[in-house]
């Protein structure tokens, strides 16, 4: 009935704490993308789906991060509302605590694994593969109102004011040529793009005005027009190559690079901290009444920040050849269980 119940509390606090962290990740990283479509580097139909990429690809640490928090805000609690002093006088040690523990840190350790090592390098890749299209589009595909857009070839910048016109087209519309030292300027009330059937886009210009003259000099042709039509460039398509943190786990483990070596330990790294810091959570949570919560919440957090920057640094040294990849992330995660296994015996004696 314990064990339920704590559970409970544990499932309840971890999920409260899991969508805080998430509403960061995307109120930081949203606005990063919109900063970016703002200034045209990002197309703005393409933030969602970047942003929902890169949650996929953030989410294993983001479990391990909730892992950590809610066993160590849970016991807390219980230290702050005695419920510890009612455990310890029932004659149960500090380490009887492992076991819920652990029955609440290993099915979201599974799912961390799931994500770690199959969701995210998909995640990864399709984010790789979509930013590659968007950059590869036609020139007017990339174009937003009220934006001057250059071609990819830099040779021509557009120019629209909105989309007000009859059937939705284009108004106040602006197009600037270069080619060696010929300078062409177009401007239009209106136009539309046309699409032929063999792909060919074609921006057709209505009841406009076209200068054309050399540059440098004070000589230009005028012409006025009804209608003009102007080619519009396409991207250079090609094929999207696959990086090391997008290539799946299978191609990883026959793999003795020394940079897919790293990416293969650091995902498997993801799970095994979520169980450790978990762990590390229960003699951490106890709460001095001297010192207070803030504390024990501050050491955590320098942990976490210690052990996911260890891992970090593992993984780039695995990368290097400058640890032997057999060795891996272990003596991290050995350094980790052996301030485990110290803060029991610590708090344990404390208790006695």
């Amino acid at each position: 009935m314990f064990e339920r119940a704590m559970l409970r509390e544990f499932t309840g606090m971890a999920a409260g704490v899991f969508f805080v962290l998430l509403a960061i990740v995307v109120v930081t990283r949203g606005a990063k993308l919109l900063g970016l479509a703002a200034g045209g580097s990002v197309a703005s139909e393409a933030v969602v789906a970047l942003l929902g990429f890169i949650l996929l690809s953030i989410v294993p640490w983001l479990l391990s991060l909730t892992a950590f928090i809610t066993v160590l805000m849970t016991l807390t609690r219980a230290w702050r509302d005695r419920e510890m002093d009612i455990w310890f006088s029932a004659g149960q040690p500090l380490t009887a605590w492992i076991r819920p523990v652990l029955m609440f840190a290993v099915p979201l350790a599974l799912l961390s694994a799931s994500l770690s090592l199959g969701m995210t390098p998909w995640a990864k890749q399709k984010s790789r593969e979509y930013r590659e299209q968007l950059a590869t589009r036609d020139d007017m595909s990339a174009l937003a109102p009220g934006m001057f857009k250059e071609s990819a070839r830099s040779d021509r910048v557009y120019f629209i004011e909105n989309y007000s016109g009859e059937g939705g087209a284009a108004r106040n519309i602006f197009v600037q040529s270069t080619e060696s030292d010929q300078q062409t300027v177009t401007v239009a009330a209106e136009g539309y793009l046309l699409s032929h059937p063999d792909g060919e886009r074609i921006l057709v210009l209505q009841n406009g005005r076209r200068y054309e003259g050399t540059l440098g000099m004070p000589s230009y042709r005028i012409v006025e027009f009804n209608e003009a039509r102007i080619r519009v460039e396409e991207g250079d398509h090609r094929a999207v190559s696959t990086s090391t943190e997008a290539k799946t786990t299978l191609a990883l483990m026959g793999s003795d690079k020394p940079e897919e070596e790293a990416e293969l330990a650091w995902r498997i790294a993801i799970p095994i901290s979520l169980v450790l810091l978990s762990l590390v959570a229960v003699p951490l949570a106890y709460v001095n009444p001297r010192v207070g919560r803030t504390f024990n919440l501050l050491i955590a957090v320098l942990l976490f920040s210690i052990y996911v920057n260890l891992i970090n640094l593992a993984q780039s040294w695995i990368a290097a050849g400058r640890l032997s990849a057999w060795v891996g992330m272990w003596p991290v995660h050995l350094a980790v269980i052996a301030i485990a296994y110290s803060l029991f015996r610590w708090r344990s004696k404390a208790r006695t």
